[in-house]
């Protein structure tokens, strides 16, 4: 199996990018419940969530079994196209207008990928501790699910 891309890996950090800057407020969705108005402000919270910025509460996990789910959610199952369960205040960042929301995110991708390990939060509310490397896919997968499911 192929190893996941990245946002810290400059063409991974690039195509999503460019995704980014194809994206308008008419796509529509394919699947789930959010709206357009709401991508770009969770794509953000996603981000700053890795960046140590916003904290969210979720069910501890700890242990063999969180070390074994993060792994597999993270880096090698395939996300479905449908409800994958957001932590607890996700979803609370106000629009404050496509285009300023689009440059947010893209300011905050490049943060991102310049932060280096140390300055990475310490655990995710859904999967426990994490390494940089998995906050690393992590993003990358996250954005580009979001990405695909408003169909760039």
């Amino acid at each position: 199996m192929a190893t996941p891309r990245s946002l810290r890996d400059p063409a991974g950090r690039s195509a999503i990018l460019d995704r980014l800057a194809r994206l308008t407020p008419e796509h529509q969705r394919r699947w789930g419940k959010m709206e357009p108005t709401q991508l770009l402000p969770h794509l953000g919270e996603g981000i700053r969530l890795a960046l140590g910025e916003l904290k969210l509460e979720g069910p501890p996990r700890r242990g063999f079994k969180a070390v074994i789910f993060r792994y597999l959610a993270i880096h090698r199952l395939p996300w479905p196209e449908g409800k994958i369960p957001a932590p607890r205040g996700a979803f609370t960042t106000p629009s404050v207008g496509w285009e300023q929301d689009r440059q947010i995110v893209v300011g905050l991708i490049e943060r991102f990928a310049a932060a280096g390990p140390d300055q990475l939060a310490v655990a995710h509310p859904s999967f426990g501790r994490m390494r940089a490397k998995d906050w690393d896919v992590l993003q990358y997968r996250h954005l580009d699910h979001h990405l695909r499911q408003f169909g760039a």
